[in-house]
C-alpha cells in the first residue's frame, strides 16, 4: 500500500509540471527572477495573444479568398467545357485494386465534338459496360477530353482547406517565434552566467 501511494504521489507531482511552469512565468517581484525571464514571459504571452486573436481573422480571410478563386475557376471551366456522349467501341473489362473491384475502367470509344468533329480514344466507363454503351465525357471546344469542372463541394472544400492552412500557419509562426525568443534569451543568459562566473572565480581564488 505504501509503495502504491508513493507512486501515486510521484505521478501527481509529475503531472503538475504545467503548474510549476506557469508559476515560474507569472509576473511578480521575486528577486531571483532575472530581467530576461520577465522579458521572455511578456514576449511569449504577446505571441500567444496575437496568434489567438489573429487566427480567426486569418482563417476567414484565407477561406474567402480561396472560395472566390475556386468559384472563378469553376465558372471558367464550365464556360470552356462541353458535355458530350461517347459510345464504347469495345467492352469495358474488370479491374481490381487489391481485393476491391474498380468502379470505372478505361475503354475505347468515339465521340463527336460540339463543332461536329469525330474523335476516338479511351474514356472512363463503368466496369462491365458493353460495346455500344453511351457514357458522358467532358471535352474542350476542340473536342479533346478534359477533366470535369469543379463542383460546389470542391469549391467549399478548397475554402475549408485554406482556412485550416491559415490556422496551421499561424500556429507554426507562433512556435517559430517562441523558438527564436528562447534562443536569443538563452544566449544572453549564458553570456551573463559566464561573466558572473569570472567574477565569482576570482573572488574564490583570492580567498584560497
Amino acid at each position: 500500500m505504501r509503495l502504491g501511494r508513493s507512486f501515486g504521489r510521484a505521478g501527481v507531482r509529475q503531472g503538475r509540471w504545467y503548474v510549476r511552469m506557469a508559476r515560474g512565468r507569472r509576473p511578480d517581484r521575486n528577486p531571483l527572477r532575472r530581467r530576461s525571464d520577465r522579458v521572455e514571459t511578456y514576449l511569449l504571452a504577446g505571441l500567444f495573444v496575437v496568434s489567438a486573436a489573429g487566427a480567426p481573422f486569418a482563417a476567414q480571410a484565407a477561406s474567402h479568398a480561396a472560395y472566390a478563386a475556386a468559384l472563378r475557376a469553376e465558372q471558367a471551366q464550365v464556360a470552356a467545357s462541353h458535355q458530350v456522349r461517347a459510345v464504347l467501341t469495345q467492352d469495358a473489362g474488370t479491374s481490381f485494386y487489391g481485393y476491391t473491384v474498380v468502379s470505372y475502367v478505361p475503354a475505347q470509344a468515339t465521340w463527336t465534338s460540339v463543332t461536329g468533329v469525330k474523335h476516338s480514344g479511351q474514356v472512363m466507363a463503368p466496369t462491365g459496360s458493353q460495346r455500344g454503351t453511351a457514357v458522358t465525357v467532358w471535352t474542350d471546344a476542340a473536342g479533346d477530353l478534359i477533366s470535369p469542372p469543379l463542383v460546389p463541394s470542391q469549391v467549399t472544400g478548397r475554402a475549408d482547406l485554406a482556412a485550416t492552412g491559415a490556422i496551421a500557419g499561424i500556429g507554426l509562426f507562433c512556435l517559430c517565434g517562441v523558438a527564436v525568443v528562447r534562443q536569443i534569451l538563452n544566449r544572453r543568459r549564458l553570456a551573463a552566467w559566464d561573466a558572473d562566473w569570472e567574477v565569482t572565480a576570482r573572488t574564490w581564488n583570492r580567498q584560497r
